[in-house]
C-alpha cells in the first residue's frame, strides 16, 4: 500500500499523488504485473491481452514496456515494438523507415487525469529520440474524445489515416472490432516541438464546422446532408461522450460512427489530415487540415500515412 505521505489528496474517485515515477520495466515480475494491469480494461480474455512472454521478447529486440508507478504498485503501462514502414510487397529500405509501434496504453480507472498517459507517452518519445527514430505510430478508436484530445492536442500526433473494422469484425475484444484513426507522431518534427513548447499552427477560431449536428431530444444527432471540404481548415465534430451515448441509444452511437467513418474517409481522400482535436462549451472537434509539407520519409511520401 502508498504510504500516507504519498496521498496528496482525494478528489470523488480520483487519488491524487506526489510521486508517480515512470520508468522502463525489463524482468519478468514486473511484466506479470503488466499484463495484471491490461486486464483492467481488456478483461480476462488471453486473446485481448500482451501476454508476459511477448514482452519478454519486445523488450529483449529492441522495443520497450515503460511503466508508471505509485511507489511500488505499478499504476499504468506502455508497449512499444520496434517496426518498419514498408510495403511487404516492395523494396523500401526498412533500416531507413525504422518506427516505433505504441501497441497498448493502459492507466488505472482512479489514476486517470493526471497527465499519466502523456507522460509515458512523452517517455517513449525520449526512447525513440534517444535510439534516433523518427516515427511513434499507433492507433486509436475515432469516437473516444478523450483519446483524441491526448493524441492530436497535447503531443500533436497527426492522424494520417482511417481503417474501417482494423482488427476484423470478429475481434476478441469488443472495442477491436471497430474503425481506427491511424497516428503517427514524428517526435522530432518542428510541429511537435512547438505543440509541446505549448504553442500551435493551427488556429481553429474562425474554422468552420463541416457536420453541424442536430438536436433531437437533448441528443447530439449526427447530419443527414452531404459532408463537403472547401476550407483549409475545417471542424469535424463528434459527441463528447461517446460511451454514456452508447449506453443511452446504441442506434444513436451507431448512427455517429458510421458518420464519422464517412466524413474522415471521404477527408483522407482528399488530402486532409487530422492535426489538432479541440474543446468549446463542452462540445468537441477534430481540426482537420491540408498541410503543404506534411512530416514524412524522405524517400516515399505516399506511404507514410500507411502505419500499422
Amino acid at each position: 500500500m502508498p504510504s500516507a505521505a504519498a496521498h496528496a489528496a482525494f478528489r470523488g474517485n480520483t487519488i491524487m499523488k506526489s510521486a508517480i515515477t515512470i520508468r522502463p520495466v525489463y524482468d519478468h515480475a514486473e511484466f506479470e504485473q503488466a499484463v495484471t494491469l491490461q486486464k483492467i480494461y481488456w478483461g480476462e480474455e488471453d486473446a485481448a491481452l500482451v501476454p508476459s512472454h511477448m514482452l519478454a521478447s519486445i523488450v529483449g529486440y529492441g522495443g520497450h514496456v515503460h511503466a508508471a508507478f505509485d511507489e511500488d504498485r505499478m499504476i499504468g503501462v506502455l508497449i512499444g515494438f520496434m517496426g518498419a514502414d514498408i510495403d511487404p510487397d516492395s523494396q523500401q529500405n526498412a533500416p531507413s523507415r525504422m518506427l516505433i509501434m505504441s501497441k497498448r496504453m493502459v492507466v488505472l480507472p482512479e489514476y486517470r487525469g493526471q497527465s499519466i498517459g502523456e507522460r509515458l507517452k512523452l517517455a517513449q518519445r525520449d526512447y525513440a529520440l534517444r535510439h534516433g527514430i523518427r516515427l511513434v505510430s499507433w492507433t486509436f478508436d475515432p469516437m473516444l474524445a478523450a483519446n483524441a484530445h491526448l493524441n492530436l492536442h497535447k503531443l500533436a500526433a497527426l492522424g494520417q489515416g482511417y481503417v474501417p473494422n482494423f482488427f476484423g469484425q470478429e475481434a476478441a475484444h469488443p472495442t477491436l472490432s471497430e474503425d481506427r484513426i491511424k497516428v503517427n507522431w514524428w517526435v522530432d518534427d518542428a510541429l511537435t516541438r512547438d505543440r509541446l513548447d505549448g504553442n500551435t499552427r493551427f488556429n481553429a477560431t474562425d474554422a468552420p464546422i463541416i457536420n453541424q449536428p442536430d438536436v433531437k431530444q437533448g441528443m447530439l444527432t449526427p447530419t443527414e446532408s452531404s459532408v463537403t471540404f472547401t476550407a483549409d481548415l475545417a471542424l469535424l465534430q463528434i459527441p463528447p461522450h461517446y460511451f454514456a451515448m452508447e449506453k443511452l441509444d446504441a442506434g444513436l452511437a451507431r448512427s455517429w460512427r458510421n458518420h464519422i467513418r464517412d466524413c474522415f474517409m471521404s477527408a483522407f481522400d482528399q488530402g486532409y489530415l487530422a492535426v489538432d482535436f479541440v474543446r468549446r462549451n463542452d462540445q468537441t472537434y477534430y481540426v482537420l487540415a491540408q498541410l503543404d509539407n506534411p512530416p514524412h520519409f524522405e524517400d516515399d511520401l505516399a506511404t507514410a500515412s500507411r502505419q500499422q
